[in-house]
């Protein structure tokens, strides 16, 4: 898989060469390198955000980059869960409405988002702060709103994008053996993306991006 766009000039450069990489479930991944390496542009590219510009991915065995965006897009929502460091919660919904948004997408009843998205959120200890909205909460306890919708539709592959990035070191800390914990008692199959070396020394894999190139760290 390679990838790259064009300057402003018109001259096409290269973020991702010739790239080769197999996930398996359950796994927990880490992708670390410099700023500007391409980290997240190879996690759009992984989660169907964007397509390669050449070579194929791969989703249980299936093409997913050769997909309409339509067809990505419903993969996602019923497959894949996502984390980010901005935790891109809906300030007008409380935490429980957050959590339910991506079952009623998937077209659950309300009664059921609602069972199913509470339980999350005991899951994550906010059981007492289902009804607060975002500007209520402190920043690890949003982190935990997000990583409970993230769970909520049982998703086979969780991608995270500097999750603790946001937070203090404890509150890191603290989102950190949540997810992992997540990643053990579900089999969701982790990949983050992190410039935090405790978290990634805490995944069975590391890869290093730098300069177009993807290497795997030996443990």
């Amino acid at each position: 898989m390679s990838h790259g766009f064009e300057d402003q000039t018109g001259h096409r450069l290269s973020v991702l060469e010739s790239l080769e990489l197999k996930i398996n479930p359950g796994d927990s991944v880490a992708i670390v390198g410099p700023s500007g390496s391409g980290k997240s542009t190879l996690l759009s590219l992984l989660a169907g955000l964007d397509v390669p510009g050449s070579g194929d991915i791969l989703f249980n065995g299936e093409t997913f980059s050769g997909l309409t965006e339509d067809q990505r897009a419903s993969i996602r929502r019923g497959r894949i869960g996502f984390v980010f460091q901005s935790f891109q919660l809906l300030q007008g919904l409380t935490a429980l409405e957050n959590v339910m948004l991506p079952l009623e997408l998937m077209g659950l009843s309300v009664n059921e988002s609602k069972q199913r998205s509470t339980s999350w959120l005991d899951r994550v200890g906010l059981e007492a702060r289902i009804h607060h909205r975002p500007r209520m909460l402190s920043g690890g306890e949003q982190q935990r709103v997000a990583v409970a919708r993230a769970f909520v539709n049982e998703p086979a592959l969780l991608f995270a994008d500097e999750p603790t990035g946001n937070l203090d070191r404890k509150t890191g800390e603290s989102i950190t053996e949540l997810l992992f914990k997540l990643n053990r008692e579900t089999g969701t199959t982790l990949i983050l993306v992190t410039h935090d070396e405790r978290l990634a020394d805490q995944c069975r894999r590391i890869l290093h991006l730098e300069d177009g190139q993807l290497n795997e760290v030996a443990g």
